[in-house]
């Protein structure tokens, strides 16, 4: 594919409906299956589940910056230098610079176990979201590692050398080492591996505070109907889970090769994402409905609620993956100001609704974020639900992962950077 003139449409998007026709694309390119997050999910030397491959220079120079940087002192960090396709990112090893240090009272420095990767990541990449980082970029905004080093003993009262800790941030996951602030650390509870608790953190959470948002008083959604609006994205899945732990008749829309999967976790009833094609049977009947995708400014999630329903608007991804937004004459690009508005009248304009960001919810409310992420942490051990990876990828993979992302030929599940991972490992 030509990716400069390609828009992206991962698998978290693309169900839109609207990105691609079923016949455009290439279905032998992976079979859609599950992985247990504890069980054999990597994938291997050429990503070959995901459709893309590299040729055999690039195969022996990743071979050799492998090997080269396995000592434990050297940093390792995925970069974007510019804004472009996946030929952007940058792998980056400084063997004499080692890793980062604190600089700062409140800075900790943890060896990264696991980090996301996400379509999110490949959006900012290509200079195309509605939360952009400055460059140089680098993805990865869930974490999951070890302490390595405090930058003030002030903060021995909360951490100590050696906690395996969570971080949400607004990047800097994919690498060996990360820098971040102690403000952005959760603890891990003991006995959680680290990909389950990148999971619960990065999917789980999110799901579980979509779903309190949409309560009523508190009220269990046992027997709620629930529609959640592109079903097979990571975030989705997860709050499937959730719906249904309590009881809730979960609805789902997806592109149809995704029902056969939704069917089988739980789901009552699965539609096409296209509204048309569901609003006439579900309109005015739904308690909860969640909508990451923003397909027409959310205004058929709208249409679905009943009279005391309540719409959790927790994404716009079709806003940044349907193309450009042309403005007067053809000039500009207008996604960004479009977010923007949808976003604002979701807030001040739309009666029963809300706008949900796992950013602005971790930093404006950390302590109840952090109790949902304990709890959960607690409730899966006790084998409530199971988290799902979708593949694991050590640095050097990052660049054909997020490349599988953006063309939506990953399985279901968490996409997951495992840095200290070499092929060697395999």
């Amino acid at each position: 594919d030509d990716e400069d003139q390609q828009e992206t449409r991962g698998d978290e998007c693309n169900d839109d409906g609207y990105s691609y026709s079923d016949e455009s694309r290439d279905e032998s390119a992976l079979e859609h299956k599950s992985f247990d997050s504890c069980g054999s999910s990597t994938m291997g030397e050429s990503l070959g589940h995901c459709g893309s491959s590299w040729d055999d220079e690039d195969q022996q120079e990743n071979a050799f910056f492998e090997k080269s940087v396995k000592v434990e002192t050297h940093q390792a960090v995925v970069k974007v230098l510019e804004h472009g396709n996946t030929q952007m990112l940058v792998l980056e090893a400084n063997p004499t610079k080692g890793i980062p240090k604190c600089s700062e009272p409140d800075d900790v420095v943890i060896k990264v176990d696991c980090s996301t990767i996400t379509l999110q990541d490949c959006m900012i990449r290509r200079g195309k979201w509605n939360d952009m980082q400055s460059l140089p970029f680098i993805p990865g905004s869930d974490i999951v590692g070890t302490i390595t080093e405090l930058g003030s003993p002030d903060l021995e009262s909360r951490f100590r050398v050696g906690n395996l800790v969570a971080a949400v941030v607004p990047s800097g996951g994919n690498a060996k080492y990360a820098k971040v602030k102690a403000r952005e650390l959760l603890l891990v509870p003991t006995g959680v591996d680290p990909v389950t608790a990148l999971c619960i953190s990065s999917t789980y959470v999110p799901a579980k505070q979509s779903l309190e948002a949409a309560r009523s008083s508190g009220t269990p959604l046992t027997g709620a109907n629930v529609l959640v609006i592109g079903a097979n994205g990571p975030t989705a899945l997860a709050t499937i889970d959730l719906a249904l732990l309590e009881g809730a008749n979960v609805y789902a829309t997806a592109d149809k090769r995704h029902h056969d999967h939704l069917l089988s976790l739980g789901v009552k009833q699965c539609f096409p994402v296209n509204p048309l094609k569901w609003l006439p049977r579900l309109e005015g009947k739904m308690d909860v409905v969640l909508d990451s995708v923003c397909l027409d400014g959310y205004e058929s999630s709208g249409k679905a609620l009943g009279p005391r329903g309540k719409l959790i608007c927790t994404g716009m991804s079709a806003t940044f993956t349907q193309g450009r937004i042309e403005g007067p004459l053809g000039i500009g690009d207008l996604r960004l100001l479009t977010a923007s508005y949808q976003k604002a009248r979701v807030k001040y304009r739309m009666r029963n609704a809300c706008y949900y960001d796992k950013v602005e919810s971790f930093k404006d409310q950390k302590a109840i974020y952090a109790q949902y992420f304990k709890y959960l942490c607690h409730i899966q051990a006790k084998g409530h639900f199971k988290p799902v990876v979708a593949a694991r990828a050590s640095l050097t993979m990052v660049s054909s992962l997020q490349k599988a992302i953006e063309r939506g030929d990953t399985p279901y599940g968490v996409c997951v950077a495992t840095p200290w991972l070499t092929r060697e490992d395999l």
